[in-house]
């Protein structure tokens, strides 16, 4: 009988691999939400899970039956355990062989980050432009790059769509803060299109701080009066289905984010056949490049000033809003060539990219690694 390629990964040298996965399940943050889906598709390769739940302020929420099961397992010292979370919550007592999975989207890594992957046997992380940072960091142990993925059964070109009629509608999903550079997309949108173009800048957008006033600080850009159309979707939980149907309701996705330490939402968009315009800058270009998207030029490393003290000391890019102003309206009059580029990167992504891919390889990695 000939395997298939999960089971002739997971059947070799001593099947079944266990492995001890501390992470946070059952939150709605990025970790927590990226470690689920790649935990489930570990089990269906049949790897044995054991979690070891990272300790949070915010109670989990864990559901699926599998994940469930998973954290109630005894736990194994003799095992390898992988850390997928941030750096300075890795546990790091664990007395078998420990790797440790992270990322960040700024130039360099805080001194406790570096400090915690020394500790590690070895270290993960998704891109090769991550890797190098980490590197340039000061992390000393191995450092391997191991892509994270997406959900191939959300997000496809044939996932049903409700175009706006009459409008060439440009997406973006994010969380607003100064790392999606929210107030470029505005101006770059603002200063490209007026009333008279048929074209609708989407944004779906969460905000979870109390001190900040969207609304209020779009206001402040005091974008042009005969700007074209904005519409928002804030704060909008959607249903498992329903992110999928507003990509494919788009003609275009833009993202001119500062810095990412994988870039989900510009796969999700890639998935479903949209050309996306997004920064040539840290983790996304993994799988961001010219020949299937419309990479966005960045004029220079700035100072990365947030709210979040991992950034404290580091960079991060500054898109070139020239740039983005040109590639929108390059897209928009170029309509043809753009979908048939998003149509290409649907089927690129669609055959290297998903969460199995990324659990193939987490897989022959601890393999070859003695697990």
């Amino acid at each position: 009988m000939t395997l298939s390629m999960p089971e002739s990964i997971t059947r070799q040298a001593g099947f079944p691999l266990t492995v001890v996965w501390q992470s946070r399940w059952g939150l709605p943050i990025g970790y927590a939400i990226s470690s689920e889906a790649i935990a489930l598709e570990l089990d269906e390769l049949g790897v044995d899970l054991v979690h070891r739940s990272t300790p949070w302020h915010m109670p989990e929420q864990i559901t699926h039956p599998v994940l469930r099961a998973a954290g109630e397992r005894s736990m194994r010292d003799d095992v390898p355990q992988v850390s997928y979370d941030q750096a300075d919550l890795f546990f790091l007592d664990h007395p078998g062989y420990k790797i440790g999975f992270t990322m960040l989207e700024v130039d360099g890594l805080p001194v406790d980050w570096v400090a915690a992957c020394n500790q590690m046997d070895e270290v993960w992380t998704p891109s090769h432009w991550g890797a190098d940072v980490f590197a340039a960091s000061g992390v000393q142990r191995p450092i391997h790059v191991m892509p994270l993925g997406y959900d191939p059964a959300r997000f496809h070109p044939d996932v049903p769509s409700r175009p706006l009629p009459g409008r060439f509608t440009f997406l973006s999903v994010f969380e607003w803060g100064e790392r999606k550079a929210p107030e470029m997309l505005l101006r770059a949108y603002g200063q490209t299109f007026t009333r008279h173009d048929d074209v609708l800048l989407l944004l779906r957008v969460n905000n979870f701080d109390a001190t900040i006033d969207v609304g209020r600080q779009i206001a402040d850009l005091q974008l042009p009066l005969d700007a074209a159309p904005i519409a928002l979707i804030y704060n909008q939980q959607l249903a498992a289905d329903q992110l999928g149907s507003l990509y494919r309701s788009a003609d275009c996705f833009v993202l001119p984010t500062r810095g990412e330490g994988w870039g989900i939402p510009i796969l999700e968009a890639m998935a479903c056949s949209l050309p996306v315009i997004a920064t040539n800058w840290s983790a996304q270009t993994e799988f961001l490049t010219d020949d299937i998207a419309y990479p966005l030029a960045v004029r220079q490393l700035i100072p990365a000033v947030a709210k979040c003290p991992y950034y404290a000391g580091w960079r991060w890019a500054d898109p070139d809003i020239e740039h983005l102003s040109y590639l929108m309206r390059y897209v928009y009059e170029h309509q043809d060539e753009a979908h048939a580029r998003g149509r290409q990167a649907a089927d690129v992504v669609s055959r290297q990219w998903t969460w199995r891919h990324a659990a193939e390889r987490i897989v022959r990695r601890l393999r070859s690694c003695g697990g």
